[in-house]
């Protein structure tokens, strides 16, 4: 698991975003608690991957943000350049 979430961790901060970066968050949980219980080792790659998913997961989140306001300005800017012209 930490394997995993390290991998898929990387994955979402370079190529996929919310694609792997939810998988990164749940491998890495899960590989954090199989290494407090003894049953794996590897704590560190799972808090890693778990983190990179989490800055993952926030940086979409922003962008999509980000995108949802840019349109609601392009959107009020048209509708009063348009209002304006009448």
């Amino acid at each position: 698991m930490a394997i995993t979430a390290l991998v898929t961790g990387i994955l979402s901060l370079t190529l996929c975003g919310v694609f792997t970066a939810i998988p990164a968050i749940i491998c890495g949980h899960i590989g954090v608690k199989q290494a407090d219980n003894g049953e794996a080792s590897g704590r560190t790659m799972a808090m890693a991957g778990m983190i990179m998913g989490y800055i993952s997961l926030a940086l979409t989140l922003l962008a999509i943000i980000a995108y949802v306001v840019l349109i609601v300005f392009v959107v009020g800017a048209a509708a009063a350049g348009q209002a304006g012209g009448i």
